[in-house]
């Protein structure tokens, strides 16, 4: 008998083919029984969470193919559906991978701790239906302790962050004052549990509870100040939220695009931000769906003036651009772009550059500039990011640059893209330096 596990997740499968192979908490018990009964395993354990769905065994490896079938079986889906999808260890891969997973090195978020706990409900569940033997509780066992190891020897956790609370780290940008926003919470697992915290800590003060058994909403809502409604109110009271996180174990979706456009009207389309934390999906992906009324705002603004491109390739000037790919290489040849590298800037000189960049703009009506910072060279701004690439533009290179376009009087407008604060470290100071620009550009228009 050999160790066997068999799963599908977030890197694996679309959430569209992982919400069709979920199990609710009430059907997992009986779920290994069947399991077991038809494959003939000794012993076997579902960890069904957000991001995957696997299945722990103990039996022959030929059982394998045999646990891929029963999962198509069971949730009435034709078994090709999956097979692209599916990963599969054995015996020693099986327990690394497990205790990877327990430690949530194999999350969507990094070291999100929820994951540990899922892992242990999976384990008591299994327990309780009478399917876990000598092997699995060993096993887990020793994946609870490692787990634990990893938490409490390694730096994993010292910046913790969840789900919920990387969607209301996106909500703060999106809105001017998150502590002004309306949030409801639909649902009360640990994730919504986890949410309401998060929103306590930005200085969220009107936080709303919708849940189908309102009574077991009232605890959360105390604690966070707020009221509770019911499912079924959620038409009515949509358009009062501008934030909305649902997560809750319904096997259909509670949230309909006929809701959500009802309730935009009735707000007149102010933005409201929502989140999705459950699967099976708690809002229609329809929600998604552009308007007819939207894309044809999109036409008629892409064909004001003239139909022709509006900016055309000759008004393209790149400075600093490195890494590419074949095909983008092949359109800037083929396009003929201006493409001042990074060595052409050490070689003529930024203002040799800039001069040429601003003769060969001349004739255009505004100059839009867009400032990646990956731009800079991640040996003196960013090292360590995930995406370094080596030889670019020095910070003081990239003032001059800044400086000399935001003096120009035909420029409109300078975006700076791609800065991530939440990268700054002792040795990450991406964020710290774009800032640094910012404030000498904005210092040299006040002059």
């Amino acid at each position: 008998m050999k160790l066997l596990l068999l799963g599908i997740n977030h890197e694996t499968a679309p959430l569209a083919v992982r919400e069709q192979v979920t199990f609710s908490a009430g059907a997992i018990a009986p779920a290994l029984q069947q399991m077991c009964d038809e494959i003939g395993l000794r012993e076997a354990l579902i960890l069904s969470t957000c991001n995957r769905t696997e299945m722990v065994a103990v039996g022959h490896p030929q059982d394998l193919s045999l646990l891929g079938d029963w999962l198509a079986r069971y949730h009435n889906l034709e078994s090709t559906l999956l097979q692209d999808s599916l990963y599969s260890h054995l015996e020693e891969d099986a327990a690394k991978h497990l205790m990877r997973v327990t430690s949530g090195l194999d999350s969507m978020v990094l070291g999100e701790p929820q994951i540990t706990g899922q892992v242990k409900a999976a384990f008591a569940e299994a327990t309780a239906a009478g399917t876990v033997g000598a092997t699995l509780h060993r096993l887990f066992q020793q994946i609870f302790q490692v787990a634990k190891q990893v938490r409490s020897d390694t730096a994993i956790g010292q910046h913790l962050i969840s789900t919920p609370a990387a969607a209301i780290k996106l909500a703060k940008n999106l809105f001017t004052n998150l502590s002004d926003c309306r949030c409801l919470l639909v649902g009360v697992g640990d994730m919504i549990e986890l949410a309401a915290k998060q929103l306590l800590d930005a200085g969220v003060t009107q936080i709303t509870i919708a849940n189908r058994t309102k009574a077991n909403a009232i605890s959360l809502a105390e604690r966070c100040g707020g009221e509770v409604i019911g499912l079924e109110q959620l038409p009515e009271c949509l358009e009062r939220f501008d934030l909305v996180l649902s997560a809750t174990g319904a096997s259909l979706p509670i949230i309909g695009k006929g809701m959500v456009e009802q309730a935009m009207k009735a707000r007149k389309h102010k933005p409201m931000f929502m989140v999705d934390l459950a699967v099976p999906r708690d809002i229609e992906e329809q929600v998604n769906e552009l308007t007819p009324e939207v894309v044809d705002m999109w036409e008629q603004l892409k064909n004001t003036g003239t139909p022709e491109p509006k900016i055309k390739a000759e008004d393209l000037v790149f400075i600093g651009v490195r890494d590419t790919e074949p095909q983008e290489d092949a359109l800037i040849e083929r396009l003929n772009i201006t493409n001042h590298k990074v060595e052409d800037v050490r070689r003529q000189g930024a203002k040799a550059i800039i001069k040429a960049t601003l003769e060969q703009l001349k004739n255009c009506d505004i100059i839009y500039i867009s400032f990646d910072v990956d731009s800079m060279d991640p040996e003196l701004t960013s090292h360590g990011t995930g995406t370094p690439v080596k030889n670019g533009l020095s910070p003081k290179e990239a003032e001059e640059f800044l400086n000399a376009f935001a003096r120009e009087e035909k420029t409109v407008c300078i975006e700076y893209v791609e800065v991530n604060p939440c990268l700054d470290e002792k040795t990450n100071k991406m964020a710290e330096v774009t800032f640094d620009l910012l404030a000498k550009m904005t210092n040299e228009l006040e002059k």
